[in-house]
């Protein structure tokens, strides 16, 4: 039996049955069962999961009536996708192994399940689809939970709503943030290169020191030992640039774990002055520490601390503060492909942590309300509704000039295939 298929089934299943993170269970399960094509095994089990529901319109095509266990429907999942999505298979490799796998793990069914493919591969292997007038049409033809297709299908209208729900069916690049405390996005790209990895020319950039790469085993490479680089997509590096913390200023960033954007920004102070850092789980504090380890960054105090709950002590104390909110992460399905899966998210804290958030920063100084989703309720909604917020901007209306916290941008960034994330970002000042 094909180890690698073997591993894309337990990962699947290990999703399915405990609703894990696809990136976890994954990076758990490769280097446990010590698969040849770590490569091959991610595509396998991402593009089952990116076009899941679609792959189900489809087998349910060749089933009878009765009840198909969640081993059988992940390996004709396998087998529909290999045969009709996964370049470079070949037929009788999709199915026999299919087949094989179904044999080891559940004696019985593999005639089942070979019926199934071989039924499959007679039509030609051709994926069908619902008419484009059926309300189903969108989540079915990109795998997407209902909730999810109407919300952008009514926020951006079916157009931009199937734009990005295509996006969500591919992967994204790879795109790396130079850590500029010890080498430029130059010197960091020559050295990857002569490490074999090619870098990808880009003609706009976000953010103009992202770096996308493409090639092997990145986090094991020597150049992420030494600490030259980090794993961050180029839309959570704008957010960072985007409120731009200052050499020698006090920083605070509410939600900071794994630690992406408290390193960036203390990269960005060229290491000097002082950026805490909260998350609400000690284990995730000392991954914010591991990461800071990593690059060589001294300037940060991780800190277990519910950034939901108002710390008086803290008020009026930072001159720049980073509330990169919890959110339903619409902004991230190619990475996070479950979330496709299942209905938003209803986060209830957003609110709380921004009023917080303008609490703690000094007059004078900004604060960076930010997630990682394309949702209105989400983004633009959380910033009409506070009340200490002048948001003129965002509502067209003049008369709350008064209030000391103003909007000075916001913008809503849409998956683009081939490039960055969806993410939002609200840039606010407090008057002087």
């Amino acid at each position: 039996m094909d180890n690698d298929r073997r591993t894309a089934f337990l990962i699947l299943k290990d999703v399915e049955e405990n609703k894990g993170w696809s990136n976890l269970v994954s990076d758990k399960y490769i280097k446990k069962e010590k698969v040849s094509s770590p490569a091959f095994v991610r595509e396998l089990v991402y593009g089952v999961l990116r076009n899941k529901l679609l792959l189900d319109y489809n087998i349910n095509r060749f089933l009878k009536k009765g009840k198909t266990g969640v081993s059988e429907k992940i390996w004709l999942r396998m087998g529909f996708y290999q045969l009709s999505m996964m370049g470079g298979v070949k037929d009788h490799a999709a199915i026999n192994e299919t087949v094989e796998l179904a044999r080891k793990f559940k004696k019985g069914s593999e005639g089942f399940i070979n019926g199934v493919l071989r039924s499959f591969q007679r039509s030609g292997n051709k994926l069908v689809y619902p008419d484009p007038s059926d309300e189903s049409y969108l989540s079915i033809r990109y795998s997407a939970d209902m909730d999810i297709a109407k919300l952008w299908e009514k926020s951006y209208g079916k157009d931009n709503a199937e734009s990005l729900l295509s996006a969500s069916c591919g992967p994204a690049p790879l795109s790396l943030r130079p850590n500029t405390l010890k080498d430029t996005k130059e010197g960091l790209e020559n050295k990857l290169s002569e490490l074999g990895f090619e870098i990808i020319e880009r003609n706009s950039y976000l953010c103009k020191d992202a770096v996308y790469v493409r090639g092997g085993d990145l986090i094991g490479s020597s150049l992420y030992k030494e600490g030259l680089f980090s794993l961050q997509g180029e839309s959570s590096q704008y957010a960072v640039s985007i409120l731009d913390p200052k050499p020698g200023s006090t920083v605070l960033d509410l939600c900071a774990a794994p630690g992406g954007k408290s390193c960036a920004m203390a990269e960005r102070m060229k290491g000097e002055g002082k950026v805490v850092a909260f998350d609400i789980y000690e284990h995730r504090v000392k991954l914010i520490e591991k990461e800071a380890k990593r690059l060589g960054i001294g300037i940060i105090e991780a800190r277990q601390k519910d950034s939901s709950v108002f710390d008086k002590e803290l008020e009026g104390s930072f001159d720049f503060v980073l509330a990169d909110v919890p959110c339903s992460g619409l902004g991230t399905l190619r990475e996070n492909p479950e979330i496709k899966l299942r209905p938003p998210d209803d986060i209830d804290v957003q609110g709380k942590i921004l009023e917080n958030a303008l609490r703690y920063v000094k007059k004078g100084g900004r604060v960076l309300y930010s997630t990682c989703t394309i949702s209105p309720k989400e983004n633009e909604e959380v910033i009409k509704d506070c009340s200490l917020l002048d948001a003129h901007i965002l509502t067209g209306k003049d008369e709350e000039k008064d209030k000391d916290f103003n909007v000075i941008a916001s913008r809503q960034l849409f998956t683009k295939t081939g490039g960055h994330d969806g993410f939002y970002v609200c840039l606010i000042e407090r008057r002087s």
